[in-house]
């Protein structure tokens, strides 16, 4: 199945964006209702968290397929496409569900780009 250390950095995504899912719910409560607001950053983390782990998968099919000498390019497109599709299909869902805010669902989609350079300034260094 997949890697513990894929596992891992994905529970440690989570964790992290459901810290920020705080933030989020709070700040967008100024601007749509609390429940929307909940509900999409709910939705968002989902979404997040099952991209991360399509994509994990999808990484170690194409790692085991380049150890067999085998071009991994297009299982890697065609991968891409179905998270592509898969968000796609969670953020219609978000527009056509009248209690969840799309910009709430969104956002979380853009957190591991804040928690991975946060991540790495705060680390420490060995060696």
């Amino acid at each position: 199945m997949v890697n513990k250390d894929l596992l891992k950095e994905i529970k440690f995504i989570i964790v992290c964006s459901l810290f920020m899912d705080i933030v989020l719910v709070a700040a967008a409560s100024l601007f749509v209702s609390f429940v929307q607001a909940m509900t999409g950053a709910v939705l968002g983390t989902v979404l997040l968290s099952a991209d991360m782990f399509l994509l994990s998968l999808s990484v170690q099919s194409v790692a085991k397929g380049a150890r067999r000498g085998k071009n991994g390019t297009a299982k890697m497109i065609a991968h891409y496409l179905l998270r592509i599709m898969f968000l796609a299909a969670g953020l219609y869902a978000a527009l056509k569900l009248s209690f969840v805010s799309i910009i709430c669902t969104a956002i979380p989609l853009f957190y591991p780009k804040v928690i991975y350079p946060c991540k790495a300034i705060f680390s420490k260094k060995e060696g």
